[in-house]
């Protein structure tokens, strides 16, 4: 891959405790298991960028968001179900 730098960033325990899940059962480092994701979404990303799916990948996943934080709303009762 040529040089390498360090790049450092925070995550919430489920997603570190998922992360180490999968590198077990892939048999490697933690670090090497978020490189290859890294690194392959970064390219899928880029195809379908020049193509038009990254921005409806995108609004799909906002809206995703939107509905999770809706339904904990409901759950709580802070808001009525439709």
């Amino acid at each position: 891959m040529g040089s390498e730098i360090t790049i450092t960033f925070r995550c919430p325990k489920e997603v570190s405790e998922r992360l180490d899940k999968l590198a077990q059962k892939a048999d490697m480092p933690r670090s090497r298991l978020i490189l290859n994701i890294v690194d392959e979404i970064s390219k899928t990303l880029e195809l379908t960028g020049k193509v038009g799916v990254l921005q409806f990948g995108l609004l799909i996943r906002d809206l995703m968001e939107t509905h999770k934080k809706w339904i904990k709303k409901v759950k709580a009762k802070k808001v009525e179900p439709l």
